[in-house]
């Protein structure tokens, strides 16, 4: 019997793979939390947690999960890639819900260059997603 996190982490593989991730929000359980070493506090608003989930791998150049371990409802995701030099190593720690949603994500980056070089381009991403949703443009 496959579990939910199993099924999950299929569906994250299909999806990085296949270069689309603009489905995302549709991942997160009402009330999901993202912690991250970029906040103090854990991420809740959705819009927020799905626009940070989406801009990874195109923050992340050559970004892939090279292992992963999935049991009962949750599932840990190891990925690499680069910012321009710096290589960026981290953990993707999901709690999966019973219809097979996040309800946490818990993130860990390293080394500290990397961290630095993440905070940059994503705050420049997340940014410009927001003002264009704001501005009632698409996203994705």
């Amino acid at each position: 019997m496959t579990t939910a996190a199993e099924t999950f982490v299929e569906t994250v593989l299909e999806k990085v793979r296949a270069g689309t991730g603009s489905s995302v929000s549709a991942w997160l359980a009402p009330g999901a939390r993202l912690f991250t070493p970029r906040h103090h506090k854990p991420v809740t608003d959705p819009n927020h947690f799905a626009i940070i989930l989406q801009s990874i791998p195109k923050v992340l150049e050559n970004f892939r999960y090279d292992r992963t371990w999935a049991a009962g409802d949750e599932a840990i995701m190891e990925f690499k890639g680069n910012i321009g030099a710096v290589e960026v190593h981290g953990l993707d720690i999901f709690t999966i819900d019973d219809s097979g949603q996040i309800s946490e994500l818990t993130v860990f980056v390293r080394p500290t260059k990397a961290h630095a070089a993440l905070a940059e381009r994503e705050d420049a991403m997340v940014i410009e997603t927001l003002q264009k949703l704001q501005r009632g443009e698409a996203i994705g």
